[in-house]
Formats: structure tokens, sequence, C-alpha cells
């Protein structure tokens, strides 16, 4: 019985890192398709919101792993990395490379808020457990 358990929960961990890698990479692309159809770039630095949402469901649903959080700063490494070789009007990397920054910005705001949540949350319950 235990060992069918593990086995399940081992499905359900490869199944987060799937999901996040996709997740992270299917955000870059679109970031990626932004960038293609000539979105400014500092409108572009609102793709950090997708990434903070999407963290920040990622660590509640693996019940706080950081490392789940990893998997999506993977998936969106290598279009991240293909978008920073860009140049912006100036000829300057800065803002391909800010709009990068943005999404890892986005990714650990992501984890640290649902590490808030998650505290707030284990706080709330002994509290009530107290009383």
């Amino acid at each position: 019985m235990k060992e069918g358990s593990n086995h399940r929960s081992n499905w359900k961990a490869m199944f987060i890192i799937l999901t996040t890698l996709i997740g992270g990479f299917l955000l870059s692309f679109l970031g990626f398709g932004l960038l293609w159809s000539g979105i400014a770039w500092h409108v572009q630095l609102i793709m950090m919101l997708p990434f903070l949402l999407l963290s920040y469901g990622v660590f509640r649903w693996s019940k706080g792993s950081i490392g789940s959080c990893a998997f999506i700063f993977i998936g969106a490494a290598p279009l991240g990395i293909l978008i920073s070789q860009f140049r912006d009007t100036n000829g300057s990397h800065l803002m391909p490379i800010l709009v990068v920054f943005s999404w890892v910005i986005g990714i650990l705001a992501g984890y640290y808020w649902g590490k808030l949540s998650r505290s707030t949350q284990s706080k709330s319950s002994e509290i009530d457990a107290s009383s």
C-alpha cells in the first residue's frame, strides 16, 4: 500500500516539473511573440505578471517547493537568452536584458508571495487550533 502511495507522489512531482517547464517556455514564447509583433520594450515589462502568477500557483500547488519555481526559470531560459541578444532602438542590449530580468523578478516575487501566504495561513490555523 505504501509503495503505491510513493509511486503516486513521484508521478505528481514529475507532472509538476513538466508543467512548470512547459509553462515557463510558453510564457517566454508569448514574450518573444510580443517582441516580434513590435510591442514597445517598456510595455513588455508587464510580462512579469504572468510569471508571477505562474510561480505563485506552482509554489502553492507543490506545497512550498522552491525547486518547482526554479523549473519555471529553466523553461524560460532558452528564449530568454535569445531575446537578450536583440538590440533596442538605441542599439543597446539594455532593454532586452531588462525584459528577461523582469521575468526573473516575477518568478521570485511569486515565490515570495506564495511563501508569505503559506506562512500567514499556517499562523491563522495555529491561532484557530489554540482557541
